[in-house]
């Protein structure tokens, strides 16, 4: 099997359920064939951004996600020092980042496939966002507009994120500032690790990249690389107390449980162990002007 990224060979790495992650050995990311339907999919997204009460998975990510957006919007704006910029947050789900940009000064708007998601954003937040993808939005008047596009925790979940990139491109003015994150995968440290990382979650994440793979992917979409935070944390304290716990679980785990169990156990347990840690990777680049 050939990576969508760079064509190299892949090797069947985690198995969930009936989905398989298959790692690259060029540029190590993993990435789910086959893919799951567009019904499953949908039937997924449709309920995705609703309570958990009513069949949606959101409430679980919704706290911590909302905490980090101011951070973000910072970040943001450490990029735009002199006028208001024009976001389009692409993946905006509920709307929070949106409106937490406009609460900063930022003119912003989104757009999801959640028809839920997008429904809070428009009648509860009164914030301006669509139903659709970039693709299919890429008309005469996005084309350019856009200063700054955000890119939150969405890359992962797309099953040809290649082709979004590309819209997104198109939709930002020369010297346009994205702003992406999304869950990373090979880790230095895991593999000591009896199992993989919470980024590894079928059927919402198809992909999880490597920096390497992640990086080249965007510069095959048309942008240069400003900064790369491969550990996102809202404060330096809880970065560190994030890299401490990560290293020792690895290490502990490769230590203590690699001899106790043995090494085919050790491996089966690599492939089907879920462990709640895992490192948020941002990337920030601007459109290449040719």
């Amino acid at each position: 099997m050939k990576c969508y990224i760079c064509g190299g060979m892949c090797s069947s790495e985690v198995v969930q359920m009936q989905y398989t992650y298959w790692k690259c050995s060029t540029c190590f990311t993993s990435q789910v064939r086959p893919q799951p339907s567009s019904e499953v999919l949908k039937l997924y997204y449709d309920t995705f951004h609703l309570s958990n009460a009513l069949g949606g998975v959101y409430d679980e990510v919704e706290e911590r996600m909302q905490a980090d957006f101011s951070e973000k919007v910072k970040e943001v704006k450490k990029y735009f020092t002199k006028g208001k910029p024009n976001l389009l947050d692409v993946g905006c789900g509920k709307g929070f980042f949106v409106k937490a940009a406009l609460n900063q000064d930022i003119t912003a708007e989104g757009i999801d496939l959640s028809v839920s998601g997008v429904s809070h954003a428009v009648n509860i937040l009164g914030v301006q966002a669509k139903v659709g993808t970039i693709e299919s939005c890429l008309t005469d008047d996005w084309r350019g507009k856009f200063d700054a596009v955000t890119f939150w925790a969405t890359i992962e979940h797309l099953a040809d994120p290649a082709a979004t990139l590309v819209a997104i491109h198109e939709c930002l003015q020369p010297g346009g500032m994205l702003f992406v994150d999304t869950g990373l995968g090979n880790g230095k440290f895991e593999k000591y690790l009896a199992g993989f990382n919470q980024w590894y979650s079928t059927p919402e994440h198809l992909f999880v990249f490597s920096e390497m793979g992640l990086l080249k992917l965007l510069k095959n979409a048309g942008f240069e690389i400003v900064h790369v935070n491969k550990n996102f944390e809202r404060s330096l304290g809880r970065r560190w107390l994030k890299m401490i716990r990560y290293i020792l679980i690895c290490g502990i785990s490769g230590l203590l449980l690699r001899p106790l169990l043995g090494k085919y156990s050790f491996e089966k347990m690599r492939r089907e162990a879920k462990w709640a840690l895992g490192n948020l990777i941002t990337i920030v680049a601007t459109k290449r002007i040719s």
